[in-house]
């Protein structure tokens, strides 16, 4: 197997783990948090309020996001106009690892080189 299939095959991996997580996350929610999602179907928001409410959910969201916001650096040198900077910031800010994914697979996609590192370290778009 090369090393853009195997990127290729990781990134498409996280977008099914990140897709099943999600989904679990929203239509079973935990059995301490059951009543406020009672009559409520596919309450996001009210789950990032909980995990927000516990010590660790809160420290896990901050370093989800300063992850995000690296990897949004890295997108940001990466793309060369304002609009793609900003189009892929609130895609990062939204989505999380279902947007580093989609980039990743975008890369992998606009490359003619089986070269790892020359797809993701260097300043070509993604799209």
């Amino acid at each position: 197997m090369t090393s853009r299939r195997a990127l290729a095959l990781y990134f498409v991996l996280v977008l099914a783990a990140m897709t099943w997580v999600s989904w679990q996350a929203c239509v079973n929610p935990s059995t301490s948090t059951l009543p406020a999602y009672t009559g409520k179907a596919l309450n996001v928001l009210g789950g990032y309020v909980t995990v927000c409410a516990e010590p660790w959910g809160l420290a896990t969201m901050f370093d989800a996001y300063f992850g995000f916001l690296a990897f949004w650096l890295y997108v940001a040198w990466r793309e060369r106009t304002v609009t793609a900077r900003l189009g892929w910031f609130v895609a990062l800010m939204l989505l999380g690892n279902f947007a580093i994914a989609a980039y990743a697979l975008l890369c992998l996609r606009a490359s003619t080189s089986a070269d790892p590192a020359a797809i993701f370290f260097t300043r070509q778009p993604a799209a």
